[in-house]
């Protein structure tokens, strides 16, 4: 972003790791959130961005596609790159985790970035071989999730979503390890603090809608669509780790 014709500079990578579009989607979301780049603003360019970042242009050009996805930029041809006016709300409604490091089970972050590994490519598997019973256990899951009473409610519901999408896939090695994934979780109370206090409603209708949408893929057997939506969604939830700290 510029300010005065003066370049305002982002949160930059600071890691010895290859830059993933996660970590750029992340950079840019603090750099939203501290006030770096302003809603409704033209972002710059994605060399220029890359350069601000310490990162390659493909990872630039891959967390872009995926804020527009969720609504938090648009690009209008031949002017360049917005921030959408209403950014800060798209932010606020995300699933922000604060999760710590555990000595006897992978922490959040650990479990996520493991899963971008293979899940997307899981959703072959599973349009391939789902059910219409399936389908219709999924929905009501995803009615659970708008309607979780308290905290820890809704992160049960979102699991057992995972767990019944992992089902479909008819693989008992790919059951297994979504089941070590809940364990692991339960084990550590999901990370969360106040458990039995309600999720934010804003929150929830998000995460509601973010599923709905690869539940419906699934239903439409559109295993490409499904993919990048799974990929989408745990990119969304890596980059938002600890983004407070």
């Amino acid at each position: 972003m510029t300010t005065n014709g003066a370049a305002t500079p982002l949160v930059s990578i600071s890691t010895n790791e290859r830059a993933t579009p996660s970590l750029v989607y992340r950079a840019l979301l603090r750099s939203l959130r501290e006030g770096m780049m302003v809603p409704g603003a033209k972002l710059p360019n994605e060399r220029d961005l890359a350069q601000q970042l310490n990162t390659s242009r493909t990872a630039v050009r891959s967390a872009l596609a995926i804020m527009e996805r969720e609504g938090l930029v648009h690009r209008r041809v031949g002017a360049g790159t917005f921030l959408a006016d209403d950014a800060l709300s798209v932010f606020e409604r995300m699933d922000q985790t604060s999760a710590a490091s555990h000595d006897d089970v992978p922490s959040f972050g650990e479990i996520v970035e493991g899963r971008l590994l293979f899940e997307p490519a899981m959703m072959l598997l599973v349009v391939n071989r789902v059910q219409d019973r399936d389908i219709a256990e999924m929905r009501g899951i995803l009615d659970d999730i708008l309607g979780s009473p308290t905290w820890e409610d809704f992160k049960e519901s979102i699991y057992a979503l995972h767990r019944a999408i992992f089902a479909t896939t008819r693989n008992k090695f790919l059951v297994q390890i979504m089941n070590s994934i809940l364990d692991d979780r339960r084990a550590v109370l999901f990370d969360g603090h106040d458990t039995d206090k309600p999720a934010p409603d804003l929150v929830k209708r998000q995460t509601h809608k973010d599923l709905s949408a690869i539940v419906d893929a699934i239903a439409e057997r559109n295993g490409k669509r499904a993919e990048e939506l799974v990929n989408d969604h745990l990119m969304r939830t890596l980059a938002t780790i600890n983004i407070w700290q």
